[in-house]
This record gives structure tokens, C-alpha cells and sequence, in this order.
């Protein structure tokens, strides 16, 4: 983690396009999100298994019920016709364990592995946000027997930044199965004194809290907190003084719940196995439409604060290599879209409040399109390396 010291405020460059990504990005669901990320995942509390591979019993992998296309195998049972995998399936999250990229993967699992006949191991390679893992997937035989999840976009920045040797737009979209927001968290001494994000900032404003937890430099949360610094210093005035960067939701939430920072940023899917502990709890979001995690806090939205969907969250998606023959992508979209639709997943969607939807592999692919357009159109790299720790 790294502290900086208070950076000299930047003009606004406006609000212009931004809900027109979230139309863009949202086009066949509910899946309206975005996000971007320095160095690392929206983890939670680690406390996960990390090997993800229980829970299958290798059965046939299709429920048959319409008689169409998976009840043989050929898009997505027994293997009888057309494609399908011959052994364990490797499943990379490129964050840290037991955050909501590594919640959302073990809460489909069960049923995906159901739906897919194979077992499942995910394989958490976290660093540079995101950039690991997803070049790990880049470099993978495109043969269908390795996958990836994503926090997209929260990789279009680290991607814009650092310029690796390969580009994520490359990586074949299998589609989008649910989504989050981020949420800002607060430590339990301060329950019943800070209890919504006015409060917050009064804190800030008396020189009682300097810091603040987001990942590293061009996260969404590092972005949330310069916007509402900087560009919107008149609606807002956000004092923070330093931004402690971690390397992902999962850090953060321990550094509030332990009191290194009084308060910080991450996921809802990814902060809730800690405020389940009541050493954190949840205070705002930073998605319009709010968070059916905590659905009982309001988004800065709703407090008439200046709406920035466009960081305000996730969308949760599927990838496979570049050059991936297009029967595989079908066959893993099917997976996917019967996973939506099974009971243990959405079962495990009702207990936590983590949505599951699914969109199909074009919306996959044009999530990242429409997100590196809208960073680029915004100019949100030049605030960011304004503002550099």
C-alpha cells in the first residue's frame, strides 16, 4: 500500500457521455456498470477455499427440458455431438481470493459445473489490475479447457496505463452473468455517528479522518475519490487528505474493519462476508440505482450528489483466449445461460443479493468497446496521472 499526500485540484471535464454508456453497456439487461483498476481485484476477506474444485459430480451437464439444442452434448451436454471439454475446465480470477470476482465464480460454480458435465478449478491470479490473470488467459491454448471471469471493466484502465504486450480486447467474450457496485464502508466505532455519506464528508471537513482505502492508482475507487475531490470539488469537496492503496476490496476491507483507514471503498459482492462480521458496515453507494446487497443504504444519487454511474460498478463477465473457434464460445454461452437459470445459483443469488443475469458474448465483447471509448472521450487517464501518489 502507498499514502500521498493532497494533489492540487483539476477543472472538471463534465458529465457529458456518461449515460450514454450506461445505455450502451446496458442494452439487452440490467447490466448497466463500469469500472476501472491500478493493481488489483475487489477482494473481500480471503476466507474462501482456493482450489474451487468441489462440488461436481461430473453428470451429463444439460437438463434436456426443450429438446433444442442440449439435451445430446452437441451445445452443452454429454459430448455425443460436437464440442465439449475432456477433463477439468482451469477458471483464472485475476483478483485476490474471497473477493467478489472470487465470490461470484464460487457462487456459480456449483452449477455451472452442473451444467458443464466437468469440474471447475479456480485459479486466483491477482496483480496489476486484473492484467495478470487476463494475460494468463491471453497466452492460453485456445482449445475451451481455460476460461476467465472479470470485473470489467475495472481492467480498462490498468490496460490504458501500462500498455502490456497484448490488449483485452482481443480476448473472446463467452457473456455477462451478473454485476455489482461500490460501496463505501465505514469501521463499526463510528456506527450510530456516521450513518450516511453527509457524515462522512463532515468528517473529512474537521480534520478528524485523513484517509481513505481504494485500490491503486486508476481503480474505480481511486477515480470515485478524485472526481469527487477534484472535478466536483463545488458539489461535493470530498477532503481526504491521503489515498491508501490496496490491492484490491479484499485489503481494503480489512484495513477498515481493523482501523488502519476509518473508511474505504469496494464492492458490495466483495466487502460482505466482513460486514456480515460487524466489524464494517455499509453507508453509501456509488451506483444510481443502488445495491440489492445492501438494500437499506442510499446511493450518492439518490442524495443529490452528481451522478457517476459510469465507475459506480461492475459488470461480471466470462472470457476465453483470442481466436477461440466460435463452437466453443457457443458452447460455453449456453453453460452460461442455463447456469443463470439454475437452482443453485439462484438460490445463492437470493441468500447474498448478488444479481445473475446473462447476456450473450457480443454484450461481453462490446462492454469493453464502449468502456475504452468512454475513458478515452472523458479524459479520465489525464486526471488520474494528475494525480499520481
Amino acid at each position: 500500500m502507498t499514502e500521498e499526500p493532497t494533489d492540487d485540484p483539476v477543472e472538471s471535464s463534465g458529465n457529458n457521455g456518461r449515460r450514454r454508456f450506461l445505455q450502451a453497456v446496458g442494452a439487452t439487461s440490467a447490466v448497466t456498470l463500469a469500472g476501472c483498476s491500478g493493481n488489483g481485484g475487489d477482494g473481500g476477506d480471503g476466507s474462501d477455499g482456493s482450489d474451487g474444485s468441489d462440488g461436481s459430480d461430473g453428470s451429463d451437464g444439460s437438463d434436456g427440458d426443450d429438446g433444442s439444442d442440449g439435451s445430446d452434448g452437441g451445445d452443452g451436454g454429454d459430448g455425443d455431438d460436437g464440442w465439449s471439454p475432456d477433463g477439468t475446465v482451469r477458471y483464472i480470477v485475476p483478483y485476490d481470493e474471497g473477493g467478489g470476482t472470487d465470490t461470484y465464480a464460487r457462487g456459480i460454480q456449483e452449477g455451472f459445473q452442473e451444467e458443464l458435465g466437468e469440474s471447475v478449478q479456480i485459479d486466483n491470479i491477482p496483480g496489476a489490475g486484473g492484467l495478470n490473470g487476463l494475460g494468463e488467459l491471453y497466452r492460453a491454448d485456445p482449445d475451451g479447457m481455460t476460461i476467465a471471469g472479470n470485473a470489467g471493466p475495472l481492467e480498462v484502465a490498468p490496460q490504458l496505463l501500462n500498455e502490456p504486450d497484448f490488449d483485452i480486447r482481443d480476448l473472446s467474450g463467452i457473456g455477462v452473468f451478473g454485476r455489482s457496485t461500490w460501496t463505501l464502508v465505514v469501521n463499526e466505532e463510528y456506527e450510530g455517528e456516521v450513518e450516511t455519506f453527509d457524515d462522512v464528508l463532515e468528517k473529512y471537513d474537521s480534520g478528524e479522518w485523513e484517509n481513505i482505502g481504494v485500490q491503486s492508482s486508476g481503480s474505480s475507487q481511486d477515480i470515485i475519490v478524485l472526481l469527487y475531490k477534484y472535478q466536483y470539488e463545488d458539489e461535493v469537496g470530498w477532503n481526504w487528505q491521503n489515498r491508501v492503496q490496496f490491492t484490491g476490496t479484499g485489503p481494503v476491507a480489512q484495513a477498515v474493519a481493523s482501523g488502519e483507514v476509518p473508511c474505504g471503498i469496494g464492492t458490495d459482492a466483495g466487502t460482505q462476508s466482513v460486514v456480515n462480521t460487524g466489524r464494517i458496515y455499509p453507508v453509501t453507494t456509488f451506483f444510481g440505482p443502488g445495491t440489492d446487497v445492501y438494500p437499506d443504504i442510499d446511493s450518492v444519487t439518490d442524495l443529490g450528489y452528481p451522478e457517476i454511474d459510469f465507475v459506480g460498478g461492475v459488470w461480471r463477465g466470462m472470457y476465453a483466449p483470442p481466436d477461440t473457434d466460435q463452437e466453443i464460445i457457443d458452447f460455453y454461452a449456453d453453460v452460461l445461460e442455463r447456469t443463470s437459470e439454475n437452482e443453485s445459483v439462484q438460490a445463492w443469488s437470493d441468500e447474498t443479493g448478488n444479481p445473475i443475469v446473462f447476456e450473450g458474448p457480443d454484450a461481453a465483447e462490446a462492454n469493453f468497446e464502449d468502456s475504452f471509448a468512454q475513458y478515452e472521450d472523458l479524459g479520465v487517464l489525464d486526471l488520474v496521472n494528475e494525480h499520481q501518489p
